[in-house]
């Protein structure tokens, strides 16, 4: 039941949010040949989930050439979510079934509050069909749960090829990092027990399970570090991964746990587990205790890590992994005494009920500036429009008076510059009080064009990169002014005072792209160019070895020589920053010998 509320509910909320269209325009380059890229030419992964863009390229080349890819994205991420929870109720049904392992135990009802707790949350209901990875989260955590249980409960007929099962599970934990890099953490911790459950144990038998989890990700971190001159995506990058930030950190858990009142349900339901793993662990039952643990101390480490990155822009979806992990073991709870178990359902379930129907996400206070900027991105894109489903780049065009609107009209307007002129257009983010069908349109610079190795005839710098990118077509370069997608803005240096709005800390100035791309086409676009301190302070650093070696490896043909010397610049310039100001940048990358 949980798991069809789950279904229901989620495909209620239909959507793609603002980062899945960068996902599909990355799939429209990989299936024109141009390679899995944001901008031709210009080698940036600007995707942090690989084997989603895989999947997402794999349907969109067997689909139907008239169905939208936007479509095809959200009906695979509604499939793997639900699939994702119904594999945790399968798992938790079987970790307490009486019949697990050797000891038999009396029978007993069996519960799912767990699985109740992720149906009646809204955040995983639009995440589910928001055309990003998490989808394929939820699957993969969902399925290798249900792998571990599996192999610590083998049925008879599981048991005439337990090497190739073994093996095969193993080489399915390892696409954790992926499907998404901070899986890592549960992808480490569900091989340790997969290393446990391996009966006998040996070295040799270890190593052979590590094999064949690491051989796959290692060769796509190979192609990373060759084909993009890099050792994490450019997203990392972007958002310094590495970083901490615990005070926003917890502002972003509290985020989510505060208007849910979400630690109720999880403290009742981890009180449960708690104890049950300690009567598991006392019965000698200590594989079974590890496949309760092991999930849930996973869970709690990602969630850990994303409090101390600072969390993220979007309401909840960092979170949701983790806390996931953390129900999976108690998606389905057994009852062997009545009233512990009457006690946990008296919370669980009207909880669950007014969570669903009542509890929502925190609205935004814009007169704050020192709010932490945490979007509920769904609701503050339908709510205008009375919520109706949001899939395509067409449902986002049909309403000019919002911003998502504005930018796929301003997408398409690039996308016919391009047809006729060559242009460099500076900003398009228009102020918000001036949203109407007299909205700024793309404005170019005036007595400049794009060099011709620039290879697009538009560039244009903005930090709303998906839906005009993908509106505005590959024949426009977008220079995404945050990071994401362009390899000097991921590299600039934090600045002192952080904004509130995490992930989009950096911001490139123009002068970046005057110096990179811009050419004059006429003597008052000379002098626009050679009296501009700014500009001429940033063409010099970008002739400074540090940014001329970073252009030749992100934008020079690439050959085997190429791929092998990129690999040797990801490993040696792991910590290349700079300060965004031009004058600035110039004297410490030209510094740098």
């Amino acid at each position: 039941m949980p798991v069809g509320l789950f279904a229901v509910l989620a495909w209620s909320r239909l959507w793609s949010s603002e980062d899945a269209f960068i996902y599909y325009r990355v799939v429209d380059q990989l299936l024109a040949g141009n390679g899995p890229v944001f901008n031709v030419g210009e080698r940036v992964e600007a995707y942090t989930g690989p084997l989603w863009l895989g999947v997402l390229a794999v349907a969109r080349a067997v689909a139907p050439a008239g169905v939208a890819l936007e479509w095809v994205s959200v009906a695979i991420g509604l499939a793997l979510s639900v699939g994702g929870l119904l594999a945790a109720v399968l798992a938790a049904r079987r970790l307490w079934s009486p019949t697990f392992g050797a000891k038999a135990r009396s029978g007993a009802l069996l519960l799912p509050l767990g699985a109740l707790v992720v149906a009646a949350l809204p955040p995983f209901w639009d995440y589910a069909t928001s055309g990003l990875e998490t989808g394929l989260v939820f699957a993969w955590l969902g399925g290798s749960f249900l792998g571990l249980v599996a192999l610590g409960s083998p049925s008879r007929g599981e048991r005439r090829h337990p090497g190739r099962t073994r093996y095969g599970l193993a080489v399915v934990l390892g696409l954790g990092p992926l499907v998404r890099p901070d899986l890592t953490i549960f992808a480490a911790a569900f091989l340790v027990v997969l290393a446990i459950l391996e009966r006998p144990v040996s070295p040799g038998r270890a190593l052979r399970l590590l094999a064949s989890a690491a051989a796959i990700p290692l060769v796509y971190q190979l192609f990373r570090m060759g084909y993009f001159g890099s050792l994490v995506p450019s997203t990392a990058l972007a958002k310094e991964a590495g970083a901490a930030y615990w005070s926003r950190g917890w502002s972003y858990l509290v985020n989510l746990f505060g208007p849910y009142a979400l630690w109720l349900p999880v403290a009742a339901l981890l009180g449960w587990a708690a104890a049950s793993a300690r009567g598991l662990w006392r019965d000698s039952e200590r594989e079974r205790a590890l496949l309760v643990a092991v999930p849930i101390a996973a869970g709690f480490l990602q969630a850990l890590y994303v409090v101390r990155l600072g969390g993220d822009y979007m309401h909840a979806r960092m979170l949701l992994p983790g806390l996931f992990a953390v129900l999976m073991p108690v998606a389905v709870v057994i009852a062997k005494r009545w009233w512990p178990t009457a006690l946990l359902a008296a919370v669980i379930v009207p909880w669950a009920v007014v969570a669903a129907f009542a509890l929502r996400a925190p609205a935004e206070d814009p007169k704050d500036p020192t709010a932490l900027k945490v979007y509920d991105q769904r609701r503050r894109y339908a709510e205008p429009w009375g919520y109706r489903d949001m899939v395509t780049l067409g449902d986002f065009a049909a309403v000019v008076t919002q911003r998502p609107g504005l930018h796929v009209r301003q997408g398409r307007e690039l996308a016919a510059l391009a047809e006729s002129r060559r242009v460099v257009v500076l900003g398009l983010t228009p102020d918000r009080r001036r949203f109407s069908r007299a909205s700024p349109h793309p404005v170019p610079l005036e007595g400049v064009a794009p060099r011709p190795e620039a290879g697009s005839p538009v560039v244009v710098r903005t930090g709303s990169i998906g839906r005009v990118g993908l509106g505005a077509g590959p024949r426009v370069h977008i220079v995404d002014r945050f990071g994401l997608a362009d390899p000097l803005a991921a590299r600039l240096r934090l600045p002192p005072q952080r904004p509130a709005q995490p992930g989009h800390e950096k911001s490139l100035p123009g002068e970046w792209v005057l110096a990179r791309f811009a050419v004059p086409t006429t003597e008052a676009g000379r002098r626009k160019l050679a009296t501009n301190p700014n500009v001429q302070a940033a063409r010099r650093a970008l002739a400074c070895p540090p940014l001329r070696e970073l252009s030749a490896v992100t934008t020079a043909p690439l050959d085997a020589g190429r791929f092998i010397d990129n690999i040797g610049y990801a490993v040696r310039e792991r910590s290349l920053r700079f300060a965004a100001e031009p004058p600035l940048a110039e004297r410490e990358l030209c510094a740098r010998r």
